[in-house]
């Protein structure tokens, strides 16, 4: 459940419960009136104060609550346009990257790599003695695609001598 949700949710539980609260008082006077004639008044009103006293008091609990939960919400609101806000400038960096190394492509006649040869270029330069991290900034290709790469050839080299094609 969202937590405006479960703020509407606790909204609606606090206008009912003073519903129910004014209707059990007026059912609870008007009983009274006819049941208690003869009787003491000042007692059951004493009794009702009470009674209204807790009720007010367990009200202003259940808005302090909700009020918290409203700044709370508010707080979560503006991180989160915070985070969206750095992951657009971050997203936008990396199309401007992206631009700029396309038109340098472009203008010195460069066409970019693809699947087949990247995966060559990784295996000759890993078999001219080049790690993980120096392959992946040679080819500026994340380095866990490097290593998925030259795992892979090894279990193929594997594969390959077990059935005699090595």
């Amino acid at each position: 459940m969202s937590t405006t949700t479960e703020l509407q949710l606790l909204m609606f539980s606090q206008i009912g419960i003073d519903i129910i609260i004014i209707v059990v008082f007026v059912f609870v006077v008007r009983r009274l009136r006819y049941a208690n004639k003869g009787k003491s008044f000042d007692k059951t009103i004493k009794i009702f104060e009470s009674l209204f006293a807790d009720a007010d008091k367990m009200a202003q609990q259940f808005k302090v609550q909700l009020e918290e939960k409203h700044h709370l919400i508010k707080r979560v609101n503006e991180q989160l346009d915070k985070k969206i806000g750095t992951l657009n400038r971050l997203l936008q960096r990396a199309d401007a990257l992206i631009s700029s190394h396309a038109q340098q492509d472009a203008d010195s006649g460069y066409n970019p790599l693809s699947p087949d040869s990247q995966e060559k270029q990784i295996i000759a330069l890993a078999g001219e003695g080049y790690d993980l991290e120096e392959i992946a900034k040679r080819l500026s290709i994340p380095s866990e695609e490097v290593k998925l790469v030259l795992h892979l050839k090894q279990k193929l080299s594997e594969i390959g001598k077990k059935e005699g094609l090595s």
